[in-house]
């Protein structure tokens, strides 16, 4: 895959990714400048979460509830986090269905 300079958009044939023209380092993200060196193509970056390749967007459409019970305990916290484990597992597998 190409390189592209993250400043002046040209392209990098520096094996290290320094850039000729403006000596920009073209591993690093465009949006906060992290270099991840553990994988330096990676597809997004692992400080701040930018992605070159595509673009993530997330709507959440809410409402009030008034049928909920209170958090008193912990066996209350438990009982609250293993029904948003469950949920989230049960609406994963309702999207692998439709993939």
């Amino acid at each position: 895959q190409r390189m592209v300079c993250p400043r002046c958009n040209r392209p990098v044939t520096d094996r290290h990714g320094i850039c000729r023209h403006c000596r920009e380092n073209a591993f690093q993200c465009r949006l906060c400048r992290n270099i991840n060196y553990e994988n330096l193509d990676a597809f997004l970056c692992n400080e701040c979460g930018y992605c070159k390749h595509a673009r993530f967007d997330y709507t959440l459409v809410c409402r009030p509830s008034f049928s909920v019970e209170p958090i008193n305990s912990e066996e209350d916290k438990d009982k609250a986090v293993q029904a948003v484990e469950r949920e989230s597992e049960n609406a994963h597998k309702c999207f692998e269905q439709i993939l």
